[in-house]
C-alpha cells in the first residue's frame, strides 16, 4: 500500500480545488490510477484525456466502485463523491507524483538513454534486489504519464527504487527528472536522435 496522503494534501501538492464534503478532507488515498478498470475502494482516479479516450466519461463508474476521489479538468454532473478541479489533469498528476516523491526518503536510481535502458533497468534491480526490496519501472512506464504511476507503487516497505526514463521531446528529461529526484543517475549512452 503506498504511503497515505489525505485529500486536502493532494489538492494542495497540484494546485487543485478541492469540491466537496470538508468533512472528507482527511481521507487518505491509498492508491493512484488513470485506468478505471484498476480502481479499488480508497484509490484516487485521475481522470485523464486522452487521444481517444476521455477519463472523465468514467467518473460515475469509479465513484460506484469506491473511489476516494477524483482528479479532475471538468466538474462532474453529479458527483458521487468528492473531487479535485484542476487545468490539466496530466500536469497535476506530474505534480503530485513529484510530491509523493519528496516524501520519500529511499534512494532511486534513473535510468536514462537511447538504448538499453530496460535491459540496464532490470540488471540493476536484480543486483539491487539480492539485498534490498526493489521496486522498478514495470513494462513501458518511463514516460510521463508511467513515470508517476511508477512513482505512486513505491511503499514503505521499498528501500530503493529502479525508475527507467524515456524521452521523446526536447526539456522531458527535466520534467521527468522533477519527479523522480533520482538520488543516481546511470546513462546508458546518446545517440543522434536525442542531441
Amino acid at each position: 500500500m503506498m504511503k497515505h496522503m489525505s485529500l486536502a494534501e493532494i489538492a494542495k501538492a497540484c494546485g487543485g480545488s478541492y469540491v466537496g464534503d470538508d468533512g472528507l478532507k482527511s481521507v487518505e488515498v491509498t492508491g493512484v490510477v488513470i485506468d478505471s478498470r484498476k480502481v479499488e475502494p480508497g484509490f484516487l482516479f485521475a481522470a485523464v484525456k486522452g487521444e481517444r479516450v476521455d477519463g472523465h466519461s468514467f467518473i460515475p463508474a469509479v465513484f460506484a466502485k469506491g473511489a476516494a476521489c477524483v482528479l479532475c479538468e471538468d466538474a462532474p454532473e453529479h458527483p458521487a463523491g468528492p473531487y479535485i478541479q484542476v487545468a490539466s489533469t496530466l500536469e497535476a498528476l506530474k505534480d503530485l507524483a513529484a510530491y509523493y516523491r519528496s516524501t520519500l526518503t529511499i534512494p532511486v536510481v534513473g535510468i536514462s538513454g537511447s538504448v538499453g535502458k530496460t535491459s540496464t533497468k532490470e540488471m540493476i534491480a536484480s543486483i539491487l534486489g539480492q539485498h534490498f526490496h526493489v521496486l522498478k519501472t514495470e513494462g513501458n512506464f518511463n514516460n510521463e504519464i508511467g513515470l508517476p504511476l511508477t512513482i505512486f507503487r513505491i511503499r514503505e516497505e521499498h528501500e530503493a527504487a529502479v525508475l527507467e526514463m524515456g524521452i521523446s521531446d526536447f526539456g522531458e528529461m527535466t520534467r521527468l527528472a522533477r519527479m523522480a529526484k533520482p538520488t543516481v543517475c546511470v546513462l546508458t549512452n546518446i545517440g543522434l536522435c536525442h542531441l
